[in-house]
């Protein structure tokens, strides 16, 4: 179960419980982050909903009303259940206190979400990339200061996410092998003489995107930072945690976690291939609960990067699905609660699980304008 596909089936039942016209009804985002605990993911449609159908309400406070509005909607939606409609069949469906419509998914669902997400432009777009045209990049040891070199790489961020979820077909997205070589790092030095051509001779091009999309303000203070040793503008000098493979540097954690994902993916299905792994193997449900959570919110979040042309939106997004899959791989073993009916007790590694995270992290890489490797 995808958000879009969520998000149209709330619309139309709404549309069925109150007569209205589909463009009557806002769209409103499914969201996992706005779910009660236990619940996949949440729709606040009936808020936006209440003032265009206040007159088929009884007299009472908005917060009633939002409650029968959310109530109304979740009835329609089980009687297109109990008439077998297409994606009604989830676990649980109910209003809540807010007037949220929230949704348990069945386990179907959730395998259907990850298998949706392995293929992340058209996750996280709702379309296939298929379209005319070139993803803007422009070479950063053009800049001269650093806060130029800033500019450059926050504007291709911005056009190249606009570009994703406009109007018009994005053009083909990330594809092939990725390594993990640096055209700045890797290459003769002598020509980059500028401010800005001299840290990317030192922190190489990927932390220097990561780092300028980073922040939140477009005139950050000459010493800002987004974090322990993470200045908004690394220099040669001062380059802080940017020129460091480790944990410490966001843009290595966030490509290492690409690689790592594609990696396992690998390995599971050669495992597979060997007979020696089961193609059917899944986890407890609890135990990726968090990762999956992230993945159902990843086009909401995108489309708001887009709308308020933020890419650290963005940033922050993909760095929360890489520490939740993180906790994900090196969690023990076995679900900590026991599993009831058909599925296993034993968190198995999933292989949809990484295929997933590495859909979403890389073509959420490639829009900031940074390669993600695909080993490791």
């Amino acid at each position: 179960m995808t958000p879009f596909r969520l998000e149209a089936l709330v619309r139309r039942a709404a549309a069925d419980a109150f007569g209205l016209d589909d463009a009557d009804v806002p769209f409103v985002w499914p969201r996992a982050d706005h779910a009660v605990e236990g619940a996949d993911a949440a729709v606040a449609l009936a808020p936006r909903l209440v003032g265009r159908v206040r007159d088929a309400l009884p007299r009472g406070r908005d917060d009633a009303h939002r409650r029968a509005v959310s109530g109304r909607i979740v009835a329609r939606i089980e009687a297109m259940a109990d008439g077998g409609e297409p994606d009604t069949a989830f676990a649980g469906v109910h209003a809540d206190h807010r007037g949220f419509a929230n949704f348990t998914f069945t386990r179907e669902q959730r395998e259907d979400l990850l298998r949706a997400a392995a293929d992340g432009p058209r996750y996280l777009t709702g379309r296939p990339w298929t379209g005319a045209g070139e993803w803007p990049r422009t070479d950063l040891h053009e800049a001269g200061p650093l806060a130029q070199a800033r500019r450059y790489a926050r504007a291709d961020a911005r056009a190249r996410i606009a570009m994703a979820v406009g109007a018009h077909p994005p053009p083909p997205g990330p594809g092939g092998e990725v390594s993990w070589r640096d055209r700045y790092l890797d290459t003769d030095q002598s020509a980059l003489f500028t401010p800005s051509g001299r840290a990317l001779g030192r922190i190489g091009e990927a932390s220097a995107r990561i780092a300028f999309c980073r922040s939140v303000p477009e005139r950050p203070r000459e010493n800002e930072t987004t974090g322990r040793d993470l200045p908004v503008l690394p220099s040669a000098d001062h380059p802080g945690a940017w020129s460091r493979l480790t944990e410490a540097n966001p843009a290595f954690r966030l490509r290492y976690a690409h690689a790592h994902a594609l990696s396992s993916t690998r390995w599971a299905a050669g495992q597979r291939d060997e007979g020696r792994g089961s193609a059917r193997a899944r986890c407890h449900h609890a135990h990726g609960a968090r990762v999956r959570g992230l993945l159902f919110d990843g086009p909401s979040v995108l489309d708001t990067a887009a709308r308020r042309e933020e890419p650290h939106i963005l940033v922050r997004y993909l760095e929360a699905l890489t520490s939740a899959y993180d906790e994900w791989r090196t969690g023990p073993a076995v679900a900590a609660e026991p599993a009831t009916g058909p599925e296993p007790v034993r968190a198995a590694p999933d292989p949809a699980l990484p295929a997933a995270v590495a859909g979403v992290v890389g073509t959420g890489l490639f829009l900031l304008g940074v390669s993600a490797p695909t080993r490791l």
